[in-house]
Formats: structure tokens, C-alpha cells, sequence
């Protein structure tokens, strides 16, 4: 990089941010993803409880 001209580094510089924007935009709509799972996971969980009422205390017997 130290033997570019001010063009080309300018070119890298834009071309790394796009790469960095691109990657930020994919992690982003991995994490909606995941909490759109662990919302329908926490809602099929309170579900299970209104139904089962003996659930409610399942931690107590993991051992």
C-alpha cells in the first residue's frame, strides 16, 4: 500500500469499506434471523406452559 498513488489508495480504501458495509449488512440480517428463531422458540415455550401446567417446574428435575 505504501508504494500506491493516491488514486489507487483511494480505490482500496472504497473497496475495503464496500467489503466491511457488505459483511456488516450480512451479520445484521443473520442476527434478525436468530432472534426471530428465539422468539418463536420463546413463544412455542410459554405455549407448552399454558398447556402443561406440571412444566412449569421442569428445572427442578434436570439433574
Amino acid at each position: 500500500m505504501l508504494d500506491m498513488d493516491e488514486e489507487e489508495l483511494m480505490a482500496e480504501l472504497v473497496r475495503s469499506f464496500n467489503l466491511a458495509d457488505d459483511c456488516d449488512e450480512r451479520i445484521t440480517g443473520s442476527l434478525k434471523e436468530m432472534m426471530q428463531e428465539l422468539d418463536r422458540l420463546i413463544l412455542k415455550i410459554d405455549r407448552l406452559e399454558e398447556e402443561e401446567p406440571d412444566i412449569n417446574g421442569w428445572e427442578l428435575y434436570k439433574e
